[in-house]
């Protein structure tokens, strides 16, 4: 389809069914998805050493680098290099409160954008699309490297329409929203149904979008916390942790598992774009 066609599809979509959520929250810490699954063996937890010994493989197959997650520094080159999208909506952005092993993205700056969109990334409609594999890190652990292998072997991309007036992007088929609460921020709400579709109100995960690296590679006001939770201890620890990575009697509950799953490792693994 035509840039065209794109924005008068985007402008036809019926962006009025939903609106933002009055409050954040984390609905997925009560129900987590596939926590409950294996919980004695840490193939949940960011900072597990579980597998280590296969990482260099991983990471010789993908091309992917180890580097230091607490070190803005290492995003600058990637952002001076490519710079798609509205201005304000350049930069790292950290996918807080997601559970599953991936923490910071050059969301827009990598990102195809179909349709019309202003300098100020507050008009325009059409269609988005970006790669699930480049400028986009994953925890240092045996989750994080195969959520990079899978991104690698299979060049998926996401994608979906996008309403920049009333700042709003979906994620195709459609039970996925992303509602702008300010330049710095976004949250990122799943929906049990799509349009239409019984539960199309009633979300079951939620999380931030929280942009932690400005255009220019300078910090910005969350970029200070995303450093202390890659930093500081995990909140919910085992007896063994974090060398010995199974649990089959001092285990932690489902809610922990979700807090812990939250913590960043300090150490990223990316595969940077060429």
């Amino acid at each position: 389809m035509s840039h065209t066609a794109w924005e008068q599809k985007a402008k036809e979509y019926p962006w009025h069914t939903r609106t933002i959520p009055p409050e954040f929250s984390t609905p997925q810490q009560n129900d987590p998805w596939g926590i409950t699954k294996c919980p004695c063996i840490e193939w949940w937890n960011t900072r597990s050493p579980l597998f280590c010994c296969l990482f260099p493989c991983s990471n010789c197959y993908t091309g992917a680098k180890v580097v230091d997650g607490t070190d803005h520094t290492v995003w600058k080159e990637q952002l001076e290099k490519f710079q798609n999208g509205p201005e304000s909506m350049r930069g790292v952005w950290w996918l807080k409160y997601n559970h599953a092993h991936e923490e910071l993205v050059t969301i827009f700056n990598d990102t195809t954008f179909l349709g019309e969109t202003n300098d100020d990334g507050t008009d325009g409609y059409g269609r988005w699309e970006r790669s699930l594999g480049t400028n986009w890190s994953r925890d240092n652990s045996c989750f994080g490297h195969i959520l990079v292998l899978n991104a690698k072997a299979t060049g998926a991309k996401v994608g979906g329409l996008y309403n920049l007036k009333d700042g709003i992007l979906t994620l195709d088929p459609g039970m996925q929203w992303v509602f702008r609460v300010d330049d710095n921020e976004w949250w990122k709400v799943h929906y049990e149904g799509d349009i239409g579709e019984e539960g199309e109100q009633k979300y079951n995960f939620i999380y931030q979008w929280l942009k932690v690296i400005d255009k220019d590679g300078e910090p910005t006001e969350h970029w200070a916390e995303y450093v202390n939770w890659s930093k500081e201890p995990l909140p919910h620890r085992n007896c063994g942790e974090p060398w010995f990575p199974c649990w089959p009697c001092c285990s932690v509950s489902d809610q922990e598992r979700f807090l812990n799953m939250c913590r960043p490792n300090p150490k990223q693994v990316v595969m940077f774009r060429e």
